[in-house]
């Protein structure tokens, strides 16, 4: 739940509460130290593909800052994406990966 909020948080203050953001979660589970690979993998089918993928099963955004929820799945251009991994300790990192 706190790792969520903080992410929420530090997606307005960099100014990306209207970009579309997705969790993958929903589709594979807790997948702990693989789950940045994982996730970098499907962005960048999602790159190839120009496809946004929809949050798996979700209902209601569960903080207080907006965030721009992808429910869902649709294709659109896309150039670059940010896949960021927050929590477990403090164990925090975010990468730009951007089509070439």
């Amino acid at each position: 739940m706190f790792n969520d909020e903080m992410e929420s948080i530090a997606f307005e203050r960099a100014g990306l509460s209207k970009t579309p953001v997705n969790s993958l979660k929903s589709y594979f589970g807790h997948t702990l130290g693989a789950s940045g690979l994982l996730e970098a993998i499907i962005g960048m089918h999602s790159l190839h593909r120009n496809t946004l993928f929809a949050s798996l099963g979700f209902k209601e955004l569960g903080v207080s800052r907006p965030m721009n929820i992808i429910t869902k799945t649709s294709k659109t251009e896309l150039g670059a994406f940010l896949k960021t991994a927050s929590g477990f300790g403090g164990s925090n990192t975010a990468v730009i990966f951007k089509k070439v």
